[in-house]
């Protein structure tokens, strides 16, 4: 019956948390010895929107697994001998400062993360290991404009597109509606698998024909065609473009410059203790 009146407010809870979560006394679920399981703690271990059978299920497997835990720790303390029981005491300090520590390292890096990795950082990152970031294969820069081959205005958009000054760029934007692929950025660069999966209906096969810089290409098929404007390329061995690999390079910046900063602080914290009279080494 117990068990029962807890389930009914595990589920009262899960329909209505928020009415749940005024009332000041939490339900203890179950005990064990001097520790005691609360509904709370339950609650928290169930997914949203459950249904009434499975947090029945859940919540006797959560009482039962906390309950076991609880018995073989008191098995432990009684059985274990008392080196044991110190060792394994200096294990749980030892991980319990170290758990605190990383955390707040972490969150400090976390907070420092746009001045740890500075945008001239990755960039003079790239001019000094441009060798490292060889293509694997050809590339391109390229804008594209897919539209229906019976469009009115596909005449102008054609002389748009490729004369692209800036009144050219807002009046394709403000058709860009009416095109079923639309990419007027000149920064863009695709392999052949990022080109086929961001236009999938433009052939690829003939994807290195494509390789010419400042290259305008009409592809047609039955229902549509397709404006391609090469502003560059890149063979396979040369240096990758800088775009494909600044993600890349970002995070190589901003683990080093985490494990310098780590460096650095696990320094200061030392001498600003020593500083402070809070740290002292006894002769």
């Amino acid at each position: 019956m117990r068990f029962q009146i807890i389930l009914g407010l595990v589920i009262l809870c899960l329909t209505s948390c928020d009415q749940l979560t005024n009332v000041e006394q939490d339900a203890v679920v179950a005990r064990v010895g001097t520790q005691y399981l609360y509904l709370s703690d339950i609650v928290e271990q169930l997914p949203p929107n459950i249904s009434k059978d499975d947090s029945i299920l859940l919540s006797q497997n959560a009482i039962n697994i906390w309950a076991k835990k609880q018995l073989l720790y008191d098995q432990a303390v009684f059985n274990l001998d008392q080196s044991s029981q110190t060792a394994l005491n200096a294990l749980v300090e030892d991980y319990r400062l170290d758990l605190w520590g990383r955390t707040y390292k972490e969150s400090l890096v976390k907070s420092l993360i746009d001045t740890i990795v500075d945008t001239l950082l990755v960039q003079a990152y790239y001019k000094k290991n441009q060798s490292n970031f060889s293509l694997t294969e050809n590339v391109l820069q390229a804008r594209v404009i897919g539209l229906s081959k019976s469009a009115l205005n596909l005449t102008d958009v054609k002389f748009r597109f490729q004369r692209n000054q800036e009144e050219d760029k807002r009046y394709l934007d403000s058709l860009r509606i009416q095109f079923t692929s639309y990419q007027n950025k000149d920064s863009i660069w695709y392999t052949k698998r990022s080109f086929q999966e961001q236009f999938p209906s433009i052939p690829v096969l003939d994807f290195d024909n494509y390789l010419k810089k400042s290259q305008f290409f009409f592809i047609e098929d039955s229902f549509e065609v397709y404006l391609l404007w090469v502003s560059d390329y890149r063979l396979r061995n040369e240096y990758a473009p800088f775009q494909l690999v600044e993600n890349t390079i970002r995070k190589i910046v901003f683990n080093q410059s985490k494990l310098e900063f780590i460096k650095q602080f696990d320094q200061e914290i030392l001498q600003d203790a020593i500083q402070a009279n809070k740290f002292e080494i006894y002769p």
